[in-house]
């Protein structure tokens, strides 16, 4: 197995000097939808090209579990036909409290569709949540993540760690892809806004040195802090110039609802 699409990215990938600020939109109780939209460069999708993250999660003992459920549609101008797939969901659970150590382990099943193009959009649409969409790939993940909060609502998020893509079809070889991320900001009573750098390196792969197995990403959100729904407005940027030549950049919209 490889990672399709991205592979000839990250043989081209230029060197460089997973909690991202569009997935902490999930409330600690509650639900949340992200939706994000991929300018493509050259243009040539309508507004109805998009990813859709659709996650949940809640108390258990002294956990939470959390679910997220992925979902992609692309299509072309002019009536040039579309394409759309369920994503690989996902299930974990989380250890920690809102701030300080927490860590995280679950796995994605394999339900991204391998005929429909819009698999390759959407793992497109946040490369730090690739696993999502890869076809027929069986994702065990783990991560680690420190998050501080000071009186003044200063926030600082930062961890990553493995995930294992295991091939369902076809053979292939196992791959590991290692998560990294951090992020800064604000939450305050009525608004939080964060900037965050993330992407993955992939370790199995025999591509030269560590920059060229290596994919980040660069963005920030903006959304309300207090009210039962939440909305908040997302804005991601590729920093490789091989990954901006197929993205320009993803502008995204969610919603949060919490539960007491």
């Amino acid at each position: 197995m490889r990672l399709g699409i991205l592979v000839p990215i990250l043989l081209v990938a230029s060197p460089l000097a997973a909690q991202m600020p569009w997935t902490t939109n999930l409330p600690q109780r509650g639900f949340s939808l992200d939706i994000l939209r991929p300018k493509i460069q050259g243009g040539g999708t309508t507004l109805t090209s998009f990813a859709a993250y659709a996650g949940a999660r809640f108390p258990l003992g002294g956990m939470s579990i959390r679910f997220e459920l992925p979902y992609a549609r692309f299509a072309v101008d002019g009536g040039g036909g579309s394409s759309s797939t369920i994503g690989n969901p996902y299930l974990g659970l989380e250890t920690g409290a809102e701030k300080g150590l927490g860590f995280e382990a679950g796995v994605r099943v394999p339900l991204a569709s391998e005929d429909e193009f819009a698999s390759e959009f959407g793992s497109l649409s946040d490369i730090t949540r690739l696993e999502a969409f890869v076809p027929n790939v069986l994702t065990v993940a783990t991560r680690v993540r420190w998050r501080f909060q000071d009186a003044g609502g200063f926030t600082f998020d930062a961890g990553g760690g493995p995930s294992l893509l295991i091939p369902t079809k076809g053979g292939g070889d196992t791959e590991i892809v290692l998560h990294h991320h951090m992020s800064a900001g604000y939450r305050g009573p009525s608004v939080w806004v964060a900037i965050g750098f993330g992407g993955w390196t992939v370790i199995t792969e025999d591509m030269g040195g560590v920059a060229e197995r290596t994919l980040n990403e660069v963005g920030a959100s903006i959304g309300l802090a207090r009210g039962q729904v939440r909305p908040a407005l997302h804005i991601i940027a590729p920093l490789d110039d091989s990954y901006n030549s197929f993205v320009g950049v993803v502008i995204g919209l969610g919603v949060a609802i919490t539960m007491k």
